[in-house]
């Protein structure tokens, strides 16, 4: 873990920074969370690995993370971090609880995830919508389904969602930042 924090933080502090996400946003542009100083805190309080079950921004820049409860892998945690504040761990409540095997498919390892990624997946998204001046609804990030059961795809989906005051849209890319689907209304 000594080595691994360390690497992550500097590799999503460094994309974040040259992609624009920690300067203040431009009208119609996203306000990006300091994702590096949310995952700092949340491994300070965890350890590694952290396993990820989903993970969503929105709007104002607010993150949810679910996690795998590394003493009770059977449990899935939410870490909530808004504007340099951290809290949990809260306990999620399924309607109908996964088992191990369905947590372990489907988490994701915090160390495949491309953070520094993330601002051209934004362009991507708006390019492909054809809304140059979109506003995030959400950004999330999880693997094919969110039922708790073992998925049919083996993907890690993010998805982009988007609007303007007359369109709505969605993009989804997998975690190499390739273009899965597009959707527009």
């Amino acid at each position: 873990m000594a080595e691994t924090l360390p690497k992550i933080l500097l590799a999503l502090g460094a994309g974040l920074m040259a992609a624009g996400a920690t300067a203040a946003p431009a009208a119609g542009d996203y306000a990006w969370p300091n994702l590096t100083d949310f995952l700092k805190q949340l491994i300070d309080k965890v350890g590694a690995p952290v396993k990820v079950y989903k993970l969503e921004m929105d709007r104002d820049g607010k993150v949810d993370l679910w996690i795998q409860d590394q003493a009770h892998p059977d449990l899935v945690d939410s870490w909530e971090y808004d504007h340099g504040r951290i809290e949990g761990p809260i306990p999620v409540k399924f309607d109908h609880y996964p088992s191990v095997a369905a947590l372990d498919h489907h988490v994701i390892e915090l160390t495949t995830i491309d953070f520094p990624r993330l601002p051209a997946m934004l362009a991507t998204a708006r390019t492909k919508l054809g809304l140059p001046d979109a506003r995030v609804v959400f950004i999330e990030l999880e693997r094919g389904d969110s039922s708790g059961f073992i998925s049919l795809t083996d993907t890690p989906i993010w998805t982009f969602s988007l609007d303007t005051p007359r369109h709505d849209g969605r993009v989804e890319f997998d975690l190499q930042g390739r273009v899965l689907d597009v959707d527009k209304d």
